[in-house]
């Protein structure tokens, strides 16, 4: 019987034939398989796939109830919207660390960089793609914008998007080395500790609702998960010591621990529920509330030099000034150099954006949804809030160089747009209060608007009386009901004394607009308030207006959410707005530039017949005048600063001619600066790219790196060769006939590599005598050796059969 590559049984005292290159005849062995069984993993022995990992399902069960609890409390403190997106980040971070963790003799180092890719972008994806739906290239912009921005108060990730992203990352990376922790290092404490850890702090400092249920539910997951862990780290080390036993025995043996082990979990949780709980005492209380006060503000960058004891104080994240929510805190996040630019027809203005109707002492938000806003095309005319004669139109055209950042496309311009050249989204509850651009903004884009400018005199105004003195003539008005439900509502729990303020600063009023100019002008008194953009945290139980009229310092927003409430108080509706003031006059280019410390909160007032009506309560400001304050440290003492704004309207500063810009015009530089910004972003992409690539080649080239080593594990070093000789040939389409012998075969590859002939059958003949010589014709160590050598000296020839295939 002819012989072929693969006997499983070796024949004793037989021996190879003929000459080493050339045999005359093959030998005939008993059983003999058919050659391709060389190539074919089922016709040698090898290890059982097993699909389950030796620690067992049980232990990633119990890790991924420990893991969501730790998310759901991060979700159930609404640190950003949309917070229960996060729920998708532990199930790809537990697949991944599983997979990553149950691959061996392949480089940790490089699968653990290839799986922070990988959680990186899919972190981009949910946060881009699914959760915000923005553009992924001005998420990565603002990612490198806050890297490169180091701990600065002004390069913060205040945004939601980006708060967002870091949320989806870290319960990424908790789930992933959670994961490789059990099943690769198997140190379920360090994985309790930390997961613990991350619960307290979120459950004492940052949920307001009772999730003590969630730390329960926690701590007995992780219990059983550490007696899981164990008994299987035993099992290794008794089968590292020689004890062998079937999985029915294992199984009946962890079924068992697991059941001492929920025992003494349940005995362990309602036993130190029935102890006494220690209260901290105050000085204890006070010296670790002190010290997280001092590792939060560090690490978030709020340090004051000149007031190093600050840094014990409690941290406030920086306002978000562009957000749908604007919570106040003691120091605002803005944009960085130039915004945008602009020219009027009727020189500088205040620019606004959108509007809050809502407050509660702390958050600005607004009651208008989506439900109410209106799409409209570009230069479509909008309907005005109020249609009068003596409102003066102006042409204003604006060319965006740093759209700020937000999940909404704000388009910024004078009060009361009528006309936009782009097609835009208007929030509309009976009065416009948003204006949106329908398409992402970017950098470069120019549009031109037409509003209407409402008078600002007090000859004209003054005729409105005050809502108490005349309901009546309130409640004419066509929009009073839309105006009680959106823009009359108060914080709850003010202080008396805020009444009695409002009502000592108005006295004697005899109009609405006079009683509104007495507000604006008291606020905006110079030598009273001070502004400023590096205050103090605001207390939890004390609001915004009541802690300015104690501090007597601020930025904007604090300034503009006190006349609000203030007006609200006297029962006239009143709204905050945000957008940007003048800018400064760039007298080269004759137009108007907008950078990102312009931004800027005032307040509208609404007038029946006449509509909303600016007025701005920051101290220094003025809607006529140009000259803005420069923010300074938080000083001792207010320092003296000119006189405050008059409660009659002061003559306008005529400011250098500005003509409007045609739609293809804009600032010089503004082309210059966004291509920068684009390649910058394209440049950054592309090396995460590149990054992430590499990363995934390394990986593929390491996985097939280990296929190739195991393909044939449980065979001798040199019959190992000669299958993968075969395997290689097989590939190039040279694949061996069922009636081949070794010795034809290789043959047939001599002939078709006559430079590769020696090798070949050098290796041939070892082969044979591997798996059919007698003992004294096995190879001995050196000649395995030699076989190794010559395996490397083929890898030409192997590149050479590939190739010969793509020839094909």
């Amino acid at each position: 019987m002819r012989s072929s590559v693969v006997d499983t049984r070796r024949v004793a005292d037989s021996d190879v034939q003929g000459k080493r290159y050339s045999p005359p005849v093959a030998p005939s062995y008993r059983d003999a398989q058919d050659i391709r069984s060389a190539i074919n993993p089922k016709s040698h022995p090898k290890q059982a796939v097993r699909l389950a990992p030796m620690e067992g399902w049980l232990a990633l069960f119990l890790l991924a109830i420990a893991v969501y609890c730790v998310v759901y409390a991060i979700v159930q403190a609404h640190w950003v919207s949309h917070s229960p997106m996060l729920l998708w980040s532990p199930a790809v971070g537990l697949l991944v660390g599983l997979i990553v963790a149950k691959l061996p003799r392949l480089p940790q180092a490089a699968l653990h960089l290839g799986a922070c890719l990988l959680g990186h972008w899919f972190s981009i994806w949910l946060t881009s793609e699914v959760t915000f739906h923005i553009n992924w290239l001005f998420l990565l912009g603002s990612i490198k914008a806050i890297i490169l921005g180091g701990l600065s108060p002004s390069a913060l990730p205040n945004t939601d998007t980006i708060f967002f992203f870091y949320l989806t990352f870290l319960s990424f990376f908790l789930a992933y080395f959670g994961c490789w922790l059990i099943y690769r290092a198997h140190l379920p404490w360090l994985v309790a500790f930390v997961y613990c850890s991350i619960m307290l702090v979120n459950l004492n400092s940052y949920t307001r609702q009772d999730l003590s249920y969630l730390l329960i539910i926690m701590l007995a997951a992780l219990l059983l998960l550490i007696a899981r862990i164990q008994l299987a780290a035993q099992v290794i080390q008794w089968t590292q010591e020689g004890l062998h036993t079937n999985h029915a025995w294992l199984r009946s043996l962890a079924r068992r621990c697991m059941q001492i082990a929920s025992v003494l979990t349940l005995i362990a949780i309602i036993g130190t529920s029935l102890l006494p709980v220690a209260k901290q005492s105050t000085s204890g209380q006070t010296f670790w509330n002190a010290l997280d006060n001092a590792w939060n503000n560090i690490t978030n960058g709020q340090i004051s030099w000149q007031n190093p004891a600050s840094a014990f104080q409690p941290y406030q994240p920086s306002t978000n000034f562009f957000s749908d929510h604007m919570t106040i805190s003691g120091n605002v996040h803005l944009p960085t150099g130039e915004v945008l630019s602009y020219v009027s027809s009727n020189g500088p203005r205040y620019l606004e954006g959108f509007t809050y109707d809502q407050f509660d002492g702390h958050t600005w938000s607004t009651l208008i949804n989506a439900l109410d806003s209106s799409t409209f095309s570009a230069d479509t005319a909008l309907k005005p809030d109020i249609i009068r004669n003596d409102y003066q139109q102006i042409t204003s055209a604006i060319t965006l160089v740093q759209p700020p950042e937000n999940t909404q496309h704000y388009l910024f311009a004078p009060a009361q747009p009528i006309r936009f050249d782009v097609a835009t989204n208007i929030d509309n509850n009976g009065t416009a209060s948003a204006w949106m651009q329908q398409s992402n903004l970017v950098s470069g884009e120019h549009y031109q608007v037409t509003s209407l400018l409402p008078p600002s005199d007090a000859q004209t105004l003054s005729g409105i009386p005050l809502p108490n003195d005349n309901p009546s003539f309130w409640l004419a008005d066509g929009n009073a009901n839309m105006l009680q439900t959106y823009y009359m509502q108060l914080p709850h729990n003010l202080s008396p004394n805020l009444l009695k303020t409002t009502q000592q600063w108005t006295q004697g009023a005899n109009n609405t607009y006079q009683a509104l100019k007495m507000i604006e002008s008291h606020l905006n008194d110079t030598n009273t308030f001070t502004y400023s953009l590096d205050n103090p945290p605001i207390p939890a139980n004390v609001d915004v207006v009541d802690w300015l009229l104690q501090t007597h310092k601020g930025y904007c927003t604090y300034y503009a959410s006190a006349m609000v409430v203030m007006a609200r108080q006297l029962g006239i509706p009143a709204r905050m707005v945000n957008g940007f003031s003048y800018g400064h006059y760039d007298a080269q280019h004759k137009i108007w530039v907008v950078d990102g410390n312009d931004a800027h909160s005032w307040v509208q007032a609404y007038l029946p017949s006449f509509g909303w009506i600016n007025f701005d309560p920051t101290p220094g400001y003025s809607l006529t005048a140009i000259n803005h304050p420069q923010p300074t440290p938080t000083p001792a003492k207010p320092a003296p600063t000119p006189k405050p704004v008059s409660t009659t309207t002061p003559k306008p500063v005529s400011p250098p001619k500005a003509t409007p810009a045609p739609n293809t015009g804009s600032h010089p530089t503004t082309p210059k600066k966004a291509l920068l910004s684009s390649l910058n972003m394209s440049i950054l992409a592309g090396f995460s790219l590149l990054l992430l690539l590499c990363s995934l080649c390394l990986f593929l080239f390491a996985l097939a790196r280990h296929w190739w080593r195991n393909l044939y594990a449980n065979s001798s070093r040199v019959s190992g060769l000669f299958w993968r000789l075969c395997q290689i040939a097989s590939w190039g389409g040279l694949s061996p006939r069922s009636t081949q012998t070794p010795y034809e075969y290789s043959r047939l590859l001599s002939q078709q590599f006559p430079q590769n002939a020696h090798a070949i059958w050098n290796l041939t003949e070892l082969f044979v005598r591997d798996r059919w010589g007698s003992g004294q014709h096995v190879p001995h160590p050196q000649e395995e050796d030699h076989a190794e050598q010559v395996w490397h000296s083929m890898r030409g020839f192997f590149l050479t059969i590939l190739l010969r295939r793509r020839r094909k």
